[in-house]
């Protein structure tokens, strides 16, 4: 007899970089609710995946998986599922080929946010996923998640949601319900993606989101270290 289908709850667009306190994010994602998280740099998978594997180690309840987000000459791409670095500044095509051939999953996040996004040119992209509702978006009156609905709604993206946190109680503003048969694992998830079998949900914006947009704003780019965790780590 097969395990019965559940929806878990997953925020698959959390950074670790750019001074974000990491280690707070386990406690964070309990108080939200949710079962999981993507943790993601920019353009530095290496950097992601060796936090991921801290978390996994400490944090066995729930589900972690590294990703990035890449610069690519059209804007930005997410990839999960990778083992090795994706290089930045190509073509939107070229990037998600490559995404693909390294056995990844790759998605279009916030395609209506000025110069980092993608826009119109993902009617074009064979990405198999898209952020429906993105975070940081929501601080536009939640216009370009609308348009991202809007544009896109039957070109067979799966639709995702993510909070863009830059700021740890931004989690979960934005995350996804996934469809899983049994235990939850980051191939289950990314299965998810590949069938569709995901849905977007967003939270009213609150005061996580205004400092989470700041944050982003005004945050200098700095370079991508693994610091110390607190002792109780």
């Amino acid at each position: 007899m097969s395990s019965e289908k559940k929806f878990h709850a997953i925020d698959f667009h959390v950074h670790v970089d750019e001074r974000v306190k990491y280690q707070y994010i386990p406690s964070v994602l309990r108080a939200r609710g949710l079962d999981g998280a993507g943790l993601v740099t920019h353009n530095d998978f290496t950097f992601a995946k060796k936090i991921t594997e801290k978390f996994k180690k400490i944090d066995k309840e729930m589900v972690y998986f590294a990703g990035v987000e890449i610069d690519t000459a059209d804007g930005h791409l997410l990839a999960y599922g990778i083992d090795e670095e994706i290089p930045a500044n190509r073509s939107s095509e070229e990037t998600i080929e490559l995404i693909r051939e390294f056995g990844g999953v790759s998605i279009i996040p916030h395609p209506f946010m000025s110069h980092n996004s993608i826009g119109w040119k993902s009617y074009k992209l064979n990405a198999d996923g898209m952020e429906f509702y993105n975070g940081f978006a929501k601080f536009f009156l939640n216009f370009p998640n609308i348009m991202a609905k809007v544009a896109f709604k039957h070109n067979g993206f799966s639709r995702i949601g993510g909070s863009d946190a830059h700021y740890v109680n931004a989690i979960g503003s934005c995350y996804s319900l996934v469809e899983i048969e049994g235990e939850v694992t980051e191939a289950k998830i990314l299965e998810a993606v590949l069938k569709n079998r995901t849905e977007a949900k967003k939270k009213p914006m609150d005061r996580y989101d205004i400092t989470n947009f700041f944050k982003i704003i005004f945050t200098p780019k700095e370079g991508r270290k693994v610091v110390r965790f607190l002792d109780y780590y």
